[in-house]
């Protein structure tokens, strides 16, 4: 049988812009309406005061590695390369390092998933092969055109690199990842390179000086931002106001071996710098990360007629400021993640729309709220040798 249509209801639709409207109506996997009456045969979905955004865009994360503890062996480190040298030299010897790497790469790349939707995130930028388990059956949207080089002193050359991305396509490159002269001197070392390019996509930036961010935006290139991950390694992150401002800013959570525990906690880290209004949080987790990104088929970060039904219920607003409410949610309290129009974790009150999208459900407790999630996703998630923490599963 066909998915029938809903429509949510006594709710707000909150966009980067402004709140769109009160009431949105999906069929399949887009939306067909905004403020219009359901029509016959819907399912409607009381949104209980709610509010309704877009899903969130993760534009960096290492998805295989976030089944590893955070990690690091001294108290600050000046770049990136010297937390990269520990790691690699404890391969064989820190047992938070032997353990998590025997587990099956497709285990480790569930939970990878499972980080990001249980907080809302329905489209993740991974920064490492795209391994054959991400191109199909990923529980959500993975980024798929991009190049990618890991820095400058790490992967791939990079003028190679840069040259068989497409130029359409954004090309993305850890850079001055790190507080010392080295890191300081990356972006120069790039630009002589003939690589800082409208499509030039700098992740972490910590080192960058006030001049070299103009140039960048100058150049209509942009910045991943990942506060949680650069205080953790160095006790200090990048500055982004000019950026945001000209909205060549995006959010990542990193992976768990130096990030934050996900998307959520990253824009309370990213909050707690006292850079960024929370609407301009918003824009670097939606439509700004979907233009730096350059998500073009199915209107990810936005709530519009024809886009992708990617959404988020949040529970009601609790302030003046709507934007504010992401930065007060954890994943508990999410009460529907939306992707393509099915639904990938709700609230128990919302079984109709399980069933209306002919989306078998089944139990589940997260950080000890009871919550449905689809039954094929659920059993993907039992046979895992690995969990997601806090993810409690349901009798089979």
């Amino acid at each position: 049988m066909f998915p029938k249509p809903f429509t949510f209801s006594n709710l707000t639709l909150l966009t980067a812009d402004c709140i769109i409207g009160h009431r949105l109506r999906g069929k399949c996997r887009r939306i067909v309406a905004i403020d219009e009456p359901p029509q016959r045969g819907d399912v409607v979905i009381d949104g209980q005061g709610g509010l309704l955004i877009p899903g969130l865009i993760n534009a960096h994360d290492h998805l295989e590695l976030n089944t590893f503890k955070r990690l690091k062996y001294r108290e600050r480190y000046s770049h990136s390369l010297q937390w990269i040298e520990d790691i690699e030299a404890r391969f064989e010897t820190d047992p938070a390092l032997i353990e998590p790497r025997r587990q099956p790469l497709a285990d480790r790349l569930l939970i990878g998933a499972l980080k990001n939707l249980l907080c809302g995130v329905t489209t993740v930028c991974h920064h490492n092969p795209l391994y054959r388990t991400l191109r199909w059956r990923h529980p959500i949207r993975v980024v798929k055109e991009y190049g990618f080089c890991h820095s400058l002193f790490r992967g791939d050359e990079p003028g190679e690199s840069y040259r068989q991305t497409g130029r359409r396509d954004p090309w993305i490159i850890h850079l001055a990842e790190g507080v010392d002269a080295a890191a300081a001197a990356e972006f120069d070392r790039l630009a002589s390179m003939g690589l800082v390019q409208a499509n030039t996509i700098l992740v972490h930036g910590v080192g960058l000086v006030a001049g070299q961010r103009q140039r960048l935006i100058k150049r209509g290139g942009g910045l991943i931002w990942c506060p949680a991950s650069n205080d953790f390694m160095f006790g200090r992150t990048a500055s982004v106001e000019a950026l945001a401002q000209a909205g060549k800013l995006a959010l990542g959570s990193d992976s768990r071996l130096s990030g934050a525990f996900d998307l959520l906690a990253e824009l309370r880290a990213a909050a707690a710098t006292n850079q960024l209004s929370p609407r301009a949080l918003f824009r670097t987790v939606t439509t700004d990360a979907a233009r730096l990104l350059r998500l073009r088929a199915g209107g990810q970060g936005l709530i519009r007629v024809g886009g992708a039904a990617d959404l988020v219920l949040l529970p009601p607003v609790a302030g003046a400021d709507p934007y504010a409410a992401l930065l007060q949610v954890d994943r508990s309290q999410l009460a529907l993640v939306l992707h393509g129009g099915r639904p990938l974790v709700g609230a128990m009150r919302l079984a109709g729309l399980f069933e209306a999208t002919r989306t078998p459900a089944g139990q589940v407790t997260l950080d000890g709220v009871p919550k449905l999630m689809p039954r094929s996703l659920v059993e993907r998630a039992r046979q895992a040798t690995v969990g997601e923490s806090g993810l409690a599963l349901g009798p089979a």
